[in-house]
């Protein structure tokens, strides 16, 4: 796979992930566009930026790897 090709994937996963996040009202768009400039800071994982702002806990973090990692699956909070 060429960089490109994964520099994509990876961004469509966050745009899959940043929805998620806000359909199931786990953050606001305010705390997701604070942890976006964060994260272009930082340069690192979306999930890890919110953990360290305490958008999350570490129960939703669990559950969002999970998600993120088997498909997408349905999670509550």
């Amino acid at each position: 796979m060429s960089y490109q090709s994964q520099t994509y994937a990876i961004a469509g996963r966050q745009e899959d992930l940043e929805r998620h996040l806000l359909e199931l009202s786990v953050v606001d768009r305010e705390q997701l566009a604070v942890a976006k400039r964060w994260q272009e800071r930082q340069e690192g994982p979306l999930l890890m930026v919110l953990l360290q702002l305490s958008f999350i806990d570490l129960q939703q973090f669990s559950g969002l790897l999970d998600w993120s990692g088997q498909g997408r699956m349905d999670i509550s909070y």
